[in-house]
């Protein structure tokens, strides 16, 4: 299959350029090009291995000169320009903050913009914008969206609605569908179905976001392909079989609508092409292979989007499906081979799901090492049991959005009920969440990947030897996982503007101290301690803690276990279900014999082993603590005891 030669090499042509720079790019062009012109001379297959990885080089090289330079070159400027409102993604009060287009020399592009006055989505404003390099804590999320610059809007002189276009109607359908959803369904089945299948999960709890980062079933609350899929599936469920042309049609429309419906992300993008491939053999009675289609869409989509190939969310989806369309049941078949033949009837379905699954996880993880420094081993179960639940709520909900009987939602209501005791059970369960933070982690996680890979396409000889080698490292990487995590004994940090936090890592528990309000830490906390293989948080100390960090407080609590909890009055009094006692707010915490204070507690602030400062400090002053610790954007020389920790996220102080 031409498409399977060509995109590897295509993709990997792209990702030197976008990594590596120009330098490697040229290297790597000029050993396809040698490469291309030898195979075209032997009239090689491989020549179209080569073609590829030319044709990667040169169309990122032109796309970062052609379009990305310019657009970055606008980066510290403050500019007069008309936007086009596409998104409003968060809003508060009046403030929000805004997806936009707009044109900058000749070239549109998209901002990320925050701005004090409420601009409504479909809207055109005349304003003045000062930009910035896109924010390196959400690189990754910007990039998935092909925004290079953000930027605040200082001065709005006037807005008119421009009409709503085919991408604002569906994005309307699709609210109206959600809040038919919202009128019939109640309580954590509503927040878990609208997550599920609309990837609206801005008021889900904080506790079921955990639980399904802990349980691996994070993914099935951002739009993804998955969502795409099911959602076709459903449509395609009300067409009976035998009515071929009326099923191709529909899934031929499905491909751009489901789009629209659910907005321009890489990988609901990658599922439009290989639902559209899959109408096609429809169409002419052929089935389309998986990883011809997979392939197919890596080489078209970055035609049109090349920083589609760098996105994470992209990279994870086309992962999953090489792992549960290609190799999954490439190694399921090998494996139904040693079932008896008396079972493999009962057997063998249930060998195939799991396998599968696990596959998926497994061709995902070195991505998934590499962002969030941990796996669920629970991962390829959870989502194996939410798969069907997800599809009933789906067809459901489609009645329910057409229709408008309320019937429709009782299914809907028991499947998100059980969805949310599978999350909820595995969940709550922290050991299942692997801890993979040491360097080198993924490429033990990527080596498996491959070695599975082998299993799959190999002989069944190579399948028995390779197998028991993907058996070692699926011991082996777990045993490295809990040596470090016993091993663990330092202080990392995290922080917002507002306050910060000084986490002691004590093996696989941790003591907690937050330094000012609290407010908005729970998540980036809990974080930090499911990276790190953490079980139960001792203590927490928050001895300034106002009514948004108590309430961080409490949610951290939700989250894990949380034993004593050292707070103020105010706190105390809206957490009185849990463990607290009320001390000084000038105290000084003591954790694994490390001393931390936060210096807004002192006028003379004290010789402690760690001092946090303010959460967004912008003038650095000597320090009579051994290690200082301050959060802000700004780089700026530094005492020798001094640390800001947000440019130097990985920030950790040992304890001997």
């Amino acid at each position: 299959m031409p498409f399977v030669r060509f995109a590897p090499f295509f993709a990997a042509g792209m990702l030197t350029v976008y990594f590596g720079g120009g330098a490697s790019g040229a290297v790597f062009f000029a050993a396809g090009a040698a490469a291309l012109i030898y195979f075209i001379v032997k009239k090689k297959k491989a020549a179209l291995c080569a073609a590829g990885a030319v044709c990667g080089v040169l169309l990122m090289t032109v796309y970062t000169f052609a379009y990305c330079n310019p657009i970055l070159a606008y980066a510290g400027k403050t500019i007069d320009a008309q936007i086009f409102v596409r998104d409003i993604t968060e809003r508060s009060g009046q403030s929000e903050e805004i997806i936009a287009k707009v044109n900058l020399d000749g070239r549109t592009a998209k901002l990320r913009l925050s701005c004090a006055d409420a601009l409504p989505e479909d809207y055109t404003a005349d304003v003045t914008i000062e930009l910035e390099k896109a924010d390196g804590d959400n690189y990754a999320q910007n990039l998935s969206v092909g925004i290079l610059l953000t930027g605040e809007i200082t001065e709005v002189r006037g807005a008119e609605y421009v009409g709503a276009d085919a991408y604002s109607f569906f994005r309307t359908l699709r609210r109206n569908f959600c809040g038919k959803l919202s009128e019939n369904v109640f309580g954590d089945s509503r927040e878990l179905a609208k997550a599920m299948l609309f990837g609206d999960s801005g008021n889900l709890s904080p506790e079921y976001k955990e639980y399904l980062r802990v349980s691996g079933a994070a993914h099935y609350t951002a739009v993804s392909g998955a969502h795409f899929a099911v959602l076709g599936a459903a449509l395609l469920a009300f067409i009976p079989q035998n009515r071929r042309k009326t099923r191709f049609v529909v899934s031929l429309l499905f491909s751009p609508v489901g789009i629209l419906f659910y907005g321009v992300s890489p990988s609901v993008l990658r599922a439009s092409v290989m639902f559209f491939l899959y109408a096609l053999g429809m169409l002419f009675h052929r089935k389309a292979h998986p990883l011809n289609s997979l392939c197919i869409a890596i080489t078209v989509i970055p035609i049109f989007s090349p920083f589609t190939i760098v996105d994470a969310g992209f990279a994870m989806s086309v992962l999953g499906v090489f792992g549960v369309g290609v190799v999954g049941p490439a190694v399921s078949e090998k494996l139904c081979e040693f079932i008896p033949d008396k079972a493999k009837n009962v057997l063998s379905p249930i060998v195939t799901a799991f396998t599968c699954s696990v596959c998926a996880v497994i061709c995902t993880s070195p991505i998934s090492v590499a962002l969030f420094k941990s796996v669920s081993l629970s991962g390829a179960l959870t989502s194996l049991l939410l798969a069907p639940l997800m599809a009933v709520a789906m067809t459901f909900m489609l009645l329910l959005g057409a229709v408008q009987i309320q019937l429709f939602a009782v299914p809907i209501d028991w499947s998100m009920k059980i969805a949310a005791f599978v999350v909820r059970l595995f969940g709550k369960c922290r050991v299942m969440s692997l801890s993979l933070d040491f360097n080198g982690a993924w490429i033990l996680a990527a080596a498996l990947a491959l070695i599975v890979t082998v299993c799959a396409f190999g002989d069944l000889k190579t399948f028995s030897l390779f197998g028991k080698i993907a058996g070692a490292f699926a011991v082996i990487i777990p045993v490295i996982s809990v040596i470090i995590v016993m091993n663990r004994h330092e202080v990392r940090f995290v922080g917002n503007t507002y306050s910060s936090a000084a986490i002691v890592f004590d093996k696989n528990t941790a003591a907690v101290f937050v330094s000012g309000g609290g407010d908005g830490l729970s998540e980036r906390i809990s974080r930090v301690l499911r990276e790190h293989g953490v079980v139960k948080v001792t203590e927490l100390a928050a001895y300034n803690a106002d009514y948004g960090g108590a309430l961080a407080v409490k949610e951290l609590s939700e989250m894990l276990p949380v034993g004593k909890i050292y707070t103020n009055e105010l706190a105390e009094g809206l957490l009185t279900d849990l463990n607290t006692e009320t001390v000084p707010e000038s105290g000084i915490f003591t954790a694994s014999g490390v001393t931390i204070a936060s210096a807004a507690n002192f006028d003379d602030p004290p010789a402690v082993d760690i001092l946090l400062y303010g959460g967004n400090m912008n003038k650095v002053t000597e320090s009579p603590a051994k290690t200082a610790v301050y959060f802000s954007k700004k780089e700026s020389p530094l005492p020798d005891n001094f640390c800001n920790a947000r440019i130097d996220c990985d920030f950790k102080v040992a304890i001997r």
